[in-house]
Order: structure tokens, then C-alpha cells, then sequence
């Protein structure tokens, strides 16, 4: 037991065991698993249903359209109530939204579908990811998270790789069969995690721990990051097939590399960040990589020049993404992270939700590079101007936050 904490940055006492811990890291790998494998294919899918691409661009983008709707007072009634109840409450949305796929075709019953697992996706990402932190202590945090991410991008890079073999052998149907049969894993599994104890309900504390400068700040942060994910999301499949020319086990083979590469990455960008403790750097560092990248990625032709440029995009990403949960655990106090955490993610989601629809009608006129070209240079201007703001405020070493007392849990209340 002591190497197993070891290994994963869990001091003695803390209060998840070993076996406790895997179920975290298998629950988060089995829905980026299912998540992506679907979601990889989804515009391919819905193209041969003959949706017009800026269908395709809106129906994505209801994803997070309803989890900007649902996904704050899911937070909220998880800290009041139970996260762990709640969290299985979403893996069951997930789980409906797959069997909806399944036997619908039509544009408005799938726009329904995609609402109902919107929901079910963000109350897994959000809730499994704060009622983690809730059982964990602030010693070696990144570290921690990183963890978690590591199983996440697994699933990431695998489900798109065994999605592509099935859909080119089998069709699309048999992905969506399998996702379903891993969500009802998924909901298996939240039933043997640990629970936190709930919290009285106040939607002053709410409105006080929001109302922080960093927290602020890193709200702003996390919506430009969105926007990049809407881009993706609407367009990378289409820009892989339409003008790269791969084909679907290709297009695995790419997520898989990424997942894998990403996987690689998050465990040493956590001990970094552990030992640098620089508020904010890492994050805008990661967007203007990541931006550059987003930018340069319709120059590839090829296979081989996609996955370098991706892989160097994702680097950026892999230290944005880490760092904003980081944030989200340093700035907000623990016993209400399930509603704050909703919060960033309404934030990040609501960027997703506005630039894959934007990015749908981008396609529809100027053709799938477009949406990478506007996304990079947008994300690259505002990071280039935050990261000139933080020099600015903290001086050349940022060591401390903003403004407040941060930390999961201690921040003071």
C-alpha cells in the first residue's frame, strides 16, 4: 500500500485507497473511452445522414449546449446532496443518450439525444473530477490530477482507434452498440466509489468564492480554451476525411497517437507543476502552443505531417487542460467544488457550444481549413494578451496567486 500512494502522490492518510483510487482512473478512462469513440465519427456519421454541415456544427454543438444548461445545478445538488449518487445519475443520461443514437436518424429527435447526453457527459467529467479532489488532500495535487488525466487520455487515443477499425469493417452501428455497453459499465463502476459527505446549501458562498479575481480569471481563461475544443469537435474528422484524404482506421490511428502521446506527457507535467507552483503560466503557455498549432494544422497533406503538428498542439493542451483543473482545485474551496467546478465547466462549455456552431457555418462557406485558421489565431491573441497581464501583475517568476487565499479547501471561508 505505501508504494501504491507513492506512485501516485497519496501521502499517508489520505482518503482514497488503492482500490478506491483505480476505480476513479478506470471510470474516467471507460467514459473518454465510450465518449470519444463515438464523438470521433459523430460528423462522419451524421454527413451520411445528409446533414448539411452547419447541421452537423449545431447538433455538436448541443452537446455542450445542455450541459451549460444542467451541468451547474448538477454541481450544486452533488455538493448538497451527493456527488456520488448524482455522478451515477449522469453515467445513466450517458448511457440514454447512446441507446438514443442507436435508433434515431432524424435531425430534431438526434438534436433531443444529443442534449439528454450532454448532460450525462458533463455530469461524469465534472462530478467524478470534484468528488476526486473532495477525497484528496492539496499535497502533491498536480500530480494527483495527473493521474486521473492519464487514464482520461487512454480512453481518448483508444476509443477513436478501435472506433475507426469497427466503423471501416462493421459500420457505425456496432461503435455505438459497444459505447453503450461500456456506459452501462461506467455506471457499475460509480457505485463502488466513495462518497463526500454534503454541504449546506448557500448560494451566497457560491456568489463569494465566483466573485475571487483569480477565480475570475481563470473562468475567462477556460472559456477561451473552449473555444479551440468546438473547432475540433465540429471539424477535425471532416478536415482528416474531406481534405487529408484518410480514411477512418487512419483517423483512429491519429486520436490513438495523441491519447498515447498526451498519456506520456501529463504525468511529468504534474511533478512540474508540483514543484513551479506558477499561477497561470503554465496554462497561457499551453494556449499559445496549442493555438500556434491549431493554426498550422490545414497545412498537413499527409498522414505523418497531421500527427507532428497535432502532437505538438497537444502539448499545449496537455499543459492548459491539466492546469485549469489545478486551478479549479486551487481556487475554490473543497467542500463546494461540485457547483464551482460546474461553473468552469459551464464556461468551457459554452465556448465549445458557440464555436462549433460558428465553425459549422465556417465549413459550409469557406471550407474545413477555415475553422482552424480563425481558432489559432483568436486563441493565440487573447493568450498572447494574458500572458503580458500576468508578467505584468506577478513580474518575470509568478510564484503566488492574484488576489485571495487559494487551494483546494484552503481557501479560507
Amino acid at each position: 500500500m505505501g508504494f501504491w500512494n507513492g506512485f501516485y502522490g497519496l501521502p499517508p492518510g489520505t482518503y482514497m485507497s488503492r482500490s478506491r483510487s483505480v476505480a476513479f482512473i478506470l471510470s474516467y478512462f471507460l467514459y473518454f473511452f465510450a465518449f470519444w469513440m463515438v464523438l470521433a465519427y459523430l460528423p462522419l456519421i451524421f454527413k451520411a445522414y445528409d446533414f448539411s454541415d452547419q447541421q452537423i456544427g449545431f447538433v455538436i454543438g448541443l452537446n455542450s449546449l445542455s450541459s451549460i444548461l444542467l451541468v451547474l445545478p448538477f454541481g450544486v445538488f452533488s455538493d448538497y446532496f451527493s456527488p456520488k449518487k448524482t455522478l451515477t445519475l449522469g453515467a445513466i443520461c450517458f448511457s440514454g443518450y447512446l441507446f438514443l443514437l442507436l435508433i434515431l436518424q432524424d435531425f430534431y429527435s438526434l438534436c433531443a439525444a444529443v442534449l439528454l447526453g450532454g448532460v450525462g457527459a458533463a455530469a461524469i467529467r465534472v462530478i467524478l473530477m470534484s468528488l476526486y479532489l473532495k477525497l484528496t488532500d492539496s499535497r502533491g495535487r498536480a500530480k494527483k490530477i495527473a493521474w486521473l488525466h492519464m487514464g482520461g487520455y487512454l480512453g481518448f487515443g483508444s476509443g477513436p482507434l478501435l472506433g475507426g477499425y469497427l466503423y471501416e469493417n462493421f459500420g457505425a452501428s456496432l461503435i455505438i452498440k459497444l459505447a453503450f455497453v461500456l456506459s452501462m459499465i461506467i455506471v457499475l463502476s460509480t457505485l463502488v466509489l466513495e462518497d463526500a459527505p454534503p454541504v449546506v446549501f448557500s448560494f451566497k458562498d457560491y456568489k463569494r468564492d465566483v466573485k475571487e479575481p483569480d477565480a475570475l480569471f481563470l473562468i475567462v481563461l477556460v472559456f477561451v480554451l473552449g473555444t479551440h475544443f468546438g473547432a475540433e469537435q465540429s471539424s477535425i474528422s471532416l478536415l482528416m476525411t474531406e481534405t487529408v484524404g484518410l480514411s477512418k482506421k487512419e483517423i483512429g490511428l491519429v486520436f490513438f497517437a495523441l491519447g498515447g502521446w498526451m498519456a506520456i506527457l501529463v504525468p511529468f507535467a504534474g511533478i512540474l507543476m508540483d514543484k513551479k507552483q506558477r499561477v497561470f503560466l503554465m496554462l497561457i503557455v499551453g494556449l499559445l502552443l496549442s493555438s500556434c498549432f491549431q493554426f498550422m494544422t490545414p497545412f498537413a497533406n499527409t498522414l505523418g505531417g497531421l500527427l507532428i503538428i497535432r502532437m505538438i498542439h497537444t502539448m499545449g493542451d496537455t499543459l492548459a487542460i491539466l492546469e485549469s483543473d489545478v486551478l479549479t482545485a486551487r481556487f475554490f474551496p473543497a467542500a463546494r467544488l461540485g457547483g464551482n467546478s460546474g461553473l468552469v465547466f459551464c464556461a468551457r462549455t459554452s465556448a465549445i457550444f458557440v464555436f462549433a456552431v460558428f465553425s459549422g457555418w465556417l465549413n459550409q462557406v469557406w471550407g474545413y481549413k477555415m475553422t482552424f485558421f480563425v481558432n489559432g489565431i483568436m486563441v493565440f491573441g487573447f493568450s498572447l494578451i494574458a500572458l503580458l497581464y500576468v508578467l505584468r501583475a506577478f513580474g518575470l517568476n509568478p510564484t503566488d496567486q492574484i488576489a485571495g487565499e487559494t487551494g483546494t479547501g484552503d481557501r479560507k471561508e
